[in-house]
């Protein structure tokens, strides 16, 4: 058990230094900062997509979704932007407005890329304009995702209803159907991560080698939103240093911190490849049974 808890924390140490020696946390502010300009931009497009699609009020229902995740003092800063570039469904969207959404959003997805091909330490070798596409198509296929997840959000409470309709369910049933509801949002969670790592960087890796990391982006990300609001209420003055703007500083901080982590699964799941590659290059020496034939 020892053995087993020094084995991880060098992998930790191993993984705390990569991101250090690779300028980690500087690239999370410029995901930070790029992620925070391409929010915007990605909801002018589902709101686009969503009104194309017949579907207007489902954009609103993943983003609210989405919002329950997040900490309470970053949701209200993009709770009331959110609902007014959603609410406002102009068909004018549809035109260059909406190439030049998809392109800006598109850069988040760019600074996603940068940090896992530093990461995995793979040599881009894609023509630009093949790389833009992939972000762009990554940033549609999203926006589609979204509306198509917004059936469940839309359809959670009708078919909660229909429970309580049929069977005389409880506040702990309430509780446990809630529980679901959270548990498939962090699986989607997981699942997006996944799909990030597996095709942005300029070469695929196997699932296997991208699941640790991906765990751990997600465990620790859930705990950082949960503790993040707390920390606010408790140590954070923003208001009293930023004023009017603090609302967009705590919500850039969280990105920033959402950033450190994403990009520590990456490291995190290097540092076991490298250690794979290790072993398989060194491997340990045979035991005296197998010295003997035995």
């Amino acid at each position: 058990m020892n053995t087993r808890l020094l084995g991880f924390g060098r992998l930790l140490i191993s993984a705390g230094r990569a991101m250090i020696n690779s300028l980690s946390f500087e690239l999370a502010g410029h995901i930070a900062y790029t992620g925070l300009l391409a929010i915007f931009p990605f909801l002018i497009f589902l709101a686009a997509l969503a009104g194309f699609l017949g579907n207007a009020a489902g954009g609103l229902a993943s983003m609210e979704s989405m919002l329950n995740l997040l900490p309470q003092d970053v949701a209200k800063t993009l709770s009331p932007v959110i609902h007014e570039v959603l609410d406002s469904r102009d068909g004018g969207l549809l035109t260059l407005g909406l190439l030049g959404a998809l392109w800006v959003a598109s850069n988040g997805i760019d600074a996603l890329r940068i940090a896992l091909n530093t990461a995995y330490d793979i040599q881009e070798e894609r023509p630009w304009w093949l790389i833009k596409l992939g972000s762009i198509g990554a940033i549609f296929v999203g926006g589609v995702v979204f509306l198509l997840l917004s059936v469940l959000v839309i359809l959670g409470p009708v078919i909660w209803k229909g429970l309580l309709w049929l069977f005389p369910l409880g506040e702990a049933d309430r509780w446990a159907f809630s529980t679901v509801r959270y548990t498939l949002a962090t699986l989607v969670m997981l699942a997006g991560l996944l799909a990030l790592h597996r095709w942005l960087p300029g070469r695929s890796l196997s699932l296997r080698s991208l699941l640790p990391g991906v765990l751990a982006t997600t465990a620790l990300w859930l705990l950082a939103a949960s503790l993040f609001s707390v920390y606010v209420a408790k140590l954070g003055s923003y208001s009293a240093t930023y004023g009017s703007l603090g609302g967009v500083i705590i919500t850039l901080v969280f990105f920033y911190v959402s950033a450190v982590l994403f990009i520590f699964g990456a490291e995190l799941n290097s540092a076991l490849l490298r250690r794979e590659k290790k072993k398989a290059e060194n491997p340990p020496p045979a035991g005296p049974k197998a010295l003997a034939g035995g």
